[in-house]
């Protein structure tokens, strides 16, 4: 059987078009790279994770609240800069794992940002590990803040994945799409073992880039 000419044409339309909508769609994610806001809209937002963190107990300190809740912006700014995000943190996980990014996945942002809360020395607020779904395809990888001696389950999210640079964080009990629990200890990740784990593990081992 012999094709009409207008069916080649007809098709080769089609394909162009087909690219054509391919290369929009690459431009459009390529411009949805998440901003982090203007130092003033961080400032604000800061601000308001110190209060939820001092809610957190009487007993904590107004002053350390402050420094955590500033470091942990500014730094998941930081971080947001290095990693590119695009505003669907799936896509961004799709982008390394087909490996057109090199970094950015959940657990990379919670290495990269635990040993700047880490080395705050806080006195009256505790950091843990904290993992959602482990072993499984949801899974998800946190930090939960807690007033010292407060139990995990009443502590804060920290989650610097979820938005793709713009720090996310509620209460764990409020979060309902994550179970969250402690991670294991024997799971602590390689990178951080020289700070949870200093007795077994030599100080001079890498640890995430120090800003």
């Amino acid at each position: 059987m012999e094709l009409c000419p207008d069916f080649f044409r007809c098709m080769f339309t089609v394909s162009r078009l087909i690219s054509l909508l391919l290369a929009v769609c690459l431009a459009v994610c390529l411009t949805m790279c998440v901003h982090p806001g203007t130092p003033a809209e961080r400032q604000e937002k800061a601000r308001r994770l110190s209060r939820d963190l001092q809610q957190l107990s009487p007993t904590v300190s107004a002053s350390e609240a402050d420094r955590l809740a500033t470091t942990a912006i500014e730094e998941t700014a930081r971080l947001s800069a290095d990693f590119r995000p695009f505003m669907h943190p799936w896509l961004n996980n799709g982008l390394v794992n087909t490996g057109l990014r090199k970094r950015g996945l959940c657990y990379q942002w919670r290495d990269d940002l635990f040993p700047h809360l880490f080395r705050l020395h806080l006195k009256t607020l505790e950091l843990h590990l904290t993992s959602s779904k482990r072993a499984t395809w949801q899974e998800h990888h946190g930090i939960i803040v807690t007033a010292k001696g407060q139990p995990f389950e009443d502590g804060l999210v920290i989650d610097p994945w979820r938005d793709g640079g713009r720090l996310w964080w509620g209460l764990r009990k409020n979060d309902k799409g994550h179970p969250w629990v402690p991670l294991p200890r024997e799971l602590t990740p390689m990178v951080l073992r020289p700070l949870l784990m200093p007795e077994l593990y030599p100080a001079n081992s890498v640890f995430p880039p120090t800003r």
